[in-house]
């Protein structure tokens, strides 16, 4: 009967351990990122590419114009250089400082961000003002006045209905995207596995 105890509380103990490291070692995020590849795009989210594979992607990458892409590249979780100049807001500000703490923490040796311009992409809603002001005499916020003239007012984006750009630049940018990522995907898709 003592050694059934005696099993049972090592066991738990030893199950305990486990489940922390487990959590600790998910928490420290140092598995590797997974890339994403999209029809118009390449997500990097921060994943360490072999000097084979960054030479290959360098090469195709030089025969495009600079906007359509940004790769950041790291060294033990400091950034040591950028190739290409797409804005982070097409990336999202938000995901861009996500990448840059991750690669931080994590002192990541490989590249982040984007290549790749779709003509929707994610478009991060600006927070919606709240009222302000005390509980007995609130302050309202007026909402959002179009612009233009009453004949032909200028839409506003929301949440629910981001403006999508519709420039023919625009169009011709997602399909110089979806030229590059065909040739780039075949080299990057064993670090979207």
């Amino acid at each position: 009967m003592k050694t059934n105890a005696v099993v049972l509380i090592v066991s738990a103990g030893v199950g305990a351990a486990l489940v922390g490291v487990g959590a600790c070692s998910s928490m420290t995020g140092n598995k590797n990122k997974k890339i994403v590849i999209e029809e118009a795009r390449i997500f990097i989210p921060g994943t360490a590419i072999g000097k084979k594979d960054q030479d290959s992607v360098s090469t195709i990458l030089g025969q495009y114009k600079k906007s359509l892409y940004k790769i950041q590249m790291f060294r033990d979780g400091n950034p040591s250089g950028v190739n290409g100049t797409l804005p982070d807001e097409i990336i999202g500000a938000a995901t861009v400082a996500q990448v840059k703490s991750d690669a931080k923490q994590n002192a990541l040796s490989g590249w982040g961000f984007q290549i790749g311009r779709p003509s929707h992409p994610t478009i991060q809603p600006t927070p919606t003002p709240q009222p302000s002001g005390s509980p007995s005499h609130p302050t309202t916020v007026p909402p959002p006045v179009p612009s233009g003239s009453p004949s032909h007012p200028t839409t506003m984006a929301s949440a629910s209905h981001p403006t999508r750009p519709s420039h023919p630049e625009t169009m011709a940018d997602e399909e110089t995207s979806k030229e590059m990522v065909a040739k780039i995907a075949p080299i990057l898709r064993k670090y979207s596995q």
